[in-house]
């Protein structure tokens, strides 16, 4: 019986994530996912496992079946929001980022919260528009432009959150908190790398349990 490769795929799919997305967080193909998932690769590689228990929201130990933690920590971990360090370099939300905590959901208006999103706390050095240290950013990953809003970006291989606004003619307008009213330049959409939307953003102090 291949319980680790049927617990991948139950846990992915309660995670709302395809083969494709998994493999991309956790840096394999496709098809090793496939693989582990119908038995056909019945180990996962130590370097491996770390990435696909934060990408599945539970700990290795649940993951490879560890019986005393399924009903503990590692339900509480699919029932929170990781949480993760955040600074200038786009290294910090890679795929071998590492939380520095869970955030229990019930702290949350859950009807923000869509299957996968995450918690962003900006660290110093670095200094990040709209949010400054001792906020917490909810973030949703997203490639490409999906609407006005606060977004977490990519240019010069330096992290940033600005608003973003688009024209009628596919210009972003990119907006900082020093003049919220113009734009401080403007650009064409494949000009910027995009990380993460960020649908909310709450002080520290009041989210504090």
């Amino acid at each position: 019986m291949n319980e680790l490769g049927e617990r991948i795929r139950k846990l992915r799919e309660q995670c709302g994530l395809s083969k494709a997305e998994l493999a991309r967080r956790v840096g394999v193909s496709d098809v090793t996912i496939s693989y582990w998932e119908n038995g056909t690769i019945k180990r996962v590689g130590h370097s491996r496992l770390e990435p696909l228990a934060r990408a599945l929201r539970c700990s290795i130990a649940y993951l490879l079946g560890n019986a005393r933690d399924m009903s503990g920590a590692s339900h509480a971990m699919l029932l929170s929001l990781p949480l993760y360090p955040l600074t200038t370099s786009p290294e910090t939300i890679g795929v071998n980022a590492v939380p520095i905590s869970h955030f229990p959901m019930g702290f949350i208006d859950n009807a923000l919260i869509k299957k996968d999103d995450y918690l962003l706390t900006p660290q110093h050095p670095g200094h990040f528009d709209f949010c400054p240290q001792g906020t917490l950013m909810l973030a949703r990953n997203c490639s490409h432009f999906d609407g006005n809003g606060l977004y977490l970006v990519e240019r010069n291989a330096r992290l940033m959150v600005k608003r973003l606004e688009q024209d009628f003619d596919m210009i972003l307008d990119i907006f900082g908190e020093t003049d919220s009213h113009h734009p401080e330049e403007r650009t064409h959409v494949d000009k910027i790398v995009f990380h993460a939307f960020i649908p909310a953003i709450w002080p520290m102090k009041v989210m504090a349990f």
